[in-house]
């Protein structure tokens, strides 16, 4: 008596779309798990100090947002963060005040930051930074700058 098992050809194809089926299954659910991660919002927010005017020769620094997301944006004001022992926490940009749509890919919008008046804060020209914030609240900071700008000086 022959005691070897043989799979007919059906479950063979059987056996072989089943595997096939869990192998794309399970890359069908981290591809979608990873592109739900990615599906949102995200804003870079950039300070540069000691930016040239070339027209009026005047030196000026610059905040730059740009939405690196993959949703739109509505920004609803940029700032400048000052330390707590300051009276003022916040100095804000005023032509952000109007608020801005960000679509995703869209060229960043620029904010110019006139030294007037930041001579009072020249101290602690290194924990000064920039910060954008959306329509839901939430808040994107610039990185500390590393390089004095010349109105600290």
């Amino acid at each position: 008596m022959n005691s070897t098992t043989s799979m007919s050809s059906v479950q063979v194809v059987s056996l072989v779309t089943a595997i096939l089926g869990g192998l794309l299954g399970s890359v069908a659910l981290a591809v979608s798990l990873l592109t739900y991660l990615r599906d949102k919002p995200k804003l870079k927010v950039l300070l540069q100090w000691d930016m040239t005017e070339i027209q009026r020769g005047t030196t000026r620094g610059l905040i730059r947002v740009t939405n690196v997301g993959r949703r739109p944006v509505h920004l609803s004001i940029v700032a400048l963060v000052l330390p707590p022992k300051y009276k003022h926490d916040h100095l804000v940009m005023t032509e952000s005040i109007q608020g801005r749509r960000l679509e995703e890919g869209a060229k960043p919008e620029g904010f110019i930051v006139n030294y007037d008046g930041l001579a009072e804060y020249k101290k602690d020209w290194d924990k000064i930074r920039a910060v954008a914030e959306d329509s839901t609240g939430k808040k994107y900071y610039s990185e500390l700058p590393t390089k004095k700008p010349s109105w600290a000086n």
